[in-house]
């Protein structure tokens, strides 16, 4: 089983239309093509390790992921997956486990995201609500600073991200449940992959 999380290479335009010089961006939340795929950051519970690929390894990361019995992430179907796809890197939903759906699924809401039910379940919302832990950074700046050069921080953040997913996957394999963001008092019961 693997844990994984992707950066893009090019920034998203804000909703002001703003954008910065000297930066290339895509045209929005759904053009996978667009965004390039700057890293991907991997935990590998087979070895007990943190892996970083990019371009020059993609295909060791095919490798790994057909060799895995599981491959999971945070909202990984709705966008890791098509930005993989779009870099031709395929992953297949059959040994798919998705932690954003399954808290969703265990909340009572459906597996699509709807702003009036399912806002609020963000990756930094469920990791401070169950470890007082959040994020190191925000995922819309780290294609600023891949092209600045700031590869460091970004593959930090990248990582960073796979922990937090590993430390909620982990209480969920040991408990099955996780406090829920939005109510403190409230434990939602999450299905295993496994």
């Amino acid at each position: 089983m693997i844990i994984f999380d992707c950066e893009i290479l090019r920034a998203v335009p804000g909703r002001d239309g703003v954008r910065e010089p000297g930066i290339e961006y895509c045209g929005g939340w759904r053009d996978f093509a667009g965004m390039g795929l700057a890293c991907i950051g991997v935990y590998d519970y087979a070895e007990d390790i943190y892996r970083v690929f990019l371009r020059d390894n993609y295909s060791d990361f095919q490798k790994l992921v057909d060799s895995s019995d599981w491959i999971c992430g945070f909202n990984n179907i709705q966008f890791d997956y098509p930005l993989c796809a779009a870099n031709g890197i395929v992953v297949s939903e059959e040994k798919s486990y998705d932690l954003l759906r399954e808290i969703w699924a265990g909340a009572g809401f459906g597996p699509e995201f709807d702003s009036r039910t399912h806002a609020g379940f963000g990756l930094e919302a469920c990791c401070l609500a169950n470890f007082n832990l959040g994020k190191s950074g925000n995922g819309a700046l780290a294609p600023v600073q891949w092209q600045r050069g700031e590869y460091g921080a970004v593959i930090d953040y990248c990582l960073r991200d796979v922990w937090l997913t590993k430390k909620l996957l982990d209480q969920v394999l040991d408990v099955r449940k996780i406090w829920d963001p939005r109510d403190p008092e409230r434990e939602i019961l999450v299905k295993r992959p496994i």
